[in-house]
């Protein structure tokens, strides 16, 4: 296990996500991990383009790219799969319905094929079932999602990051999977203040 624990430690910390709306601020958000392996201190990081503000009533698109996850290699390792990470959809917002998709040529081949972004019960699910090789690394295809605000003007709504895991094949052992939550759950990486309805031409 002492084995798979470092190697935990370096996927976690290398993989980054940064999330962006049509028009918007940049906000830098950095969530602490809680993993089933690997040593304590790991984190999420994430880079959040977003509205300052954005009238209730209105939609706005939110769209999640990644940066490349350096090389993953350990000694042991075959390859990495299944990866997936979950975002609530925020309260006080309604998700539109079909919005959802993966952003074509986006994303490395080893895990562009098989990429899938879907609306569920509890928000949006990303899955990358393609296998990373050791010694190889990996850049999640973007994916686009939109929502339209409900909440009262003088609220705020928020962009949430909600669970990752990962699943390691490695010499002799298998299958090893790792999940990671983060502290508090969701960690909240950007928020929209509402403003009053546009007023009508």
């Amino acid at each position: 296990m002492r084995t798979y624990s470092r190697f935990a430690r370096v996927l976690v910390v290398a993989v980054g996500l940064f999330c962006s709306a049509t028009l918007g601020a940049t906000v830098t958000a950095k969530a602490p991990l809680v993993c089933t392996r690997g040593p304590s201190g790991q984190t999420y990081a994430a880079v959040v383009t977003l509205p300052p503000s954005a009238p209730t009533g209105s939609t706005f698109t939110v769209r999640i790219d990644s940066l490349s996850s350096g090389v993953i290699s350990h000694i042991g390792l075959n390859y990495i799969f299944d990866m997936t990470s979950d975002y609530p959809i925020p309260a006080g917002t309604s998700y539109v319905s079909g919005s959802a998709r993966v952003v074509p040529n986006t994303g490395t081949a080893n895990v562009r094929q098989g990429a899938r972004v879907w609306h569920g019960t509890s928000g949006i699910h990303v899955a990358l079932p393609g296998h990373v090789v050791n010694g190889t690394s990996f850049t999640p295809p973007s994916i686009e999602f939109a929502v339209t605000i409900t909440a009262p003007a003088g609220s705020e709504v928020a962009i949430k990051f909600s669970h990752y895991q990962v699943t390691a094949n490695a010499f002799i052992i298998g299958d090893v999977h790792t999940t990671c939550e983060p502290k508090p759950k969701p960690f909240t990486l950007a928020t929209v203040r509402v403003d009053p309805p546009a007023s009508p031409p």
